[in-house]
């Protein structure tokens, strides 16, 4: 794909070097020829994004689509349409409210909010998973969780990630974003060690107002610490917890797993009935 973008990226021109005898009448007017074109544009615009793509990690949050149109020189019309293409060709994912995220040929994403009293279930199936590092830190939110949490950019938030291992092998990587930096102020490697008993935990610390599942390739530095090979994909949960009194983000939590060792079930079973 990436050799056949690079020799797109200029448009050919709308009438070959030696025309041909059905190229010179004026019969196919810009009411015929004009849609072609257009499709004919709008994929090699496509291909030209395509190839940037080809450099940027699965997850990553593409420019604003006015940004877009002017590093491409082209309408607004013109990047929607090249931005449909692509997320035909699952090399993007629109996300409801809009925005675009770099996918994976291999991206699953299943999504699911505004049901009451979910719960998520990690099953290691028969293995035995125990904590190895856990790291706590306060430091300035990453963009699409600053976004999550309603958070003005660069706010500070309490971080915890955790490396958890199976039988002393890498099982799975948990990131907690917490919306309380104060109370992780002085907190270092080891003095939350109750905080997450088990993985399970990680995921079921308050009934989650949002959960998603996707299965991608992970960031290298995930890769690197479960001891993956360039392009294998994980299973990603994501969970965000809301405040029950104001309604508004507290947490989000990140938990990256091996496909082969676990299981996961979403549950609403114990959802409660609404009050009166």
């Amino acid at each position: 794909m990436t050799a056949s973008a690079a020799g797109r990226d200029h448009p050919v021109p709308p009438q070959p070097a030696s025309p041909s005898a059905e190229a010179s009448p004026p019969a196919a007017g810009p009411e015929v020829a004009g849609p072609r074109a257009m499709a004919r544009a709008s994929t090699v615009l496509a291909d030209r994004i395509a190839a940037a793509l080809v450099h940027r990690e699965p997850g990553w949050r593409l420019p604003r689509r006015t940004a877009l149109a002017r590093r491409y020189n082209v309408s607004l019309t013109e990047i929607e349409a090249a931005l449909g293409d692509l997320a035909r060709r699952s090399l993007v994912r629109r996300l409801p409210d809009g925005q675009l995220y770099r996918a994976s040929p291999a991206d699953y994403w299943i999504p699911v909010e505004g049901a009451s009293g979910l719960g998520t279930r990690l099953d290691p199936m028969g293995g035995t998973i125990i904590c190895q590092t856990r790291h706590v830190s306060v430091r300035e939110a990453p963009q699409d969780v600053a976004w999550a949490l309603h958070l003005p950019c660069g706010a500070p938030i309490r971080v915890v990630r955790c490396v958890w291992v199976s039988e002393k092998d890498p099982a799975a990587v948990s990131t907690a974003y917490l919306n309380e930096p104060a109370a992780g102020e002085g907190t270092g490697p080891g003095e939350e060690a109750d905080e997450f008993p088990s993985l399970g935990s990680v995921l079921n610390t308050l009934p989650a107002a949002a959960v998603s599942v996707e299965m991608s390739p992970p960031q290298p530095s995930v890769a690197r610490s479960l001891r993956l090979s360039p392009g294998l994909p994980v299973i990603t949960v994501t969970v965000r917890f809301d405040d029950t009194a104001t309604g508004e983000p507290t947490g989000l939590t990140v938990v990256m797993l091996k496909p082969e060792l676990f299981r996961i079930a979403i549950d609403t079973s114990q959802a409660q009935p609404a009050r009166p």
